[in-house]
């Protein structure tokens, strides 16, 4: 079974190969934050943008716009992060209005940490689609012949 018969015809080659490396990520960095229960790598991330701006560059000739959007959906974990954060903010004790702005400021600084997260997950995924890029160089494809005279 290849890539292309199992996602719709309309997703553009880039979210193919986005979505290839970024789903092959989001094991190692969801079980690397399983074991630690506190750190998140996004080492593999990195790998998968490799993956991702390798196939693209070889397939298509480019790898444009593939490297975002692996970072994008491999850093999804982080959703794990901050669901530990919002359920540990659930042990707050005390008046009222101490519970209520301590959730406020979890909350807010959540939104501040996930966008930051995914943020640097995204550049995480540029670099690495670059370098898959690279390593792919002109991808075979054949180049008409240069005119002579």
């Amino acid at each position: 079974m290849v890539l292309n018969d199992l996602l719709p015809d309309k997703l553009s080659e880039a979210w193919r190969y986005a979505l290839l490396g970024g789903l092959a990520s989001i094991p190692f960095t969801a079980f690397g934050y399983w074991q630690t229960g506190s750190e998140m790598s996004i080492a593999p991330v990195f790998f998968g943008a490799i993956l991702a701006g390798f196939l693209a560059q070889r397939k298509t000739g480019t790898r444009r716009g593939v490297g975002v959007r692996t970072g994008l959906v491999g850093g999804l974990p982080v959703i794990l992060m901050l669901v530990d954060l919002l359920a540990a903010s659930s042990g707050l004790s005390g008046p009222s209005w101490f519970v209520a702005s301590g959730l406020v400021l979890v909350i807010g600084a959540a939104a501040v940490f996930g966008v930051l997260a995914f943020a640097l997950s995204a550049f995480v995924g540029a670099v690495g689609a670059r370098v898959g890029g690279w390593l792919a160089g002109d991808g075979g494809r054949s180049r008409p012949p240069a005119a002579s005279g």
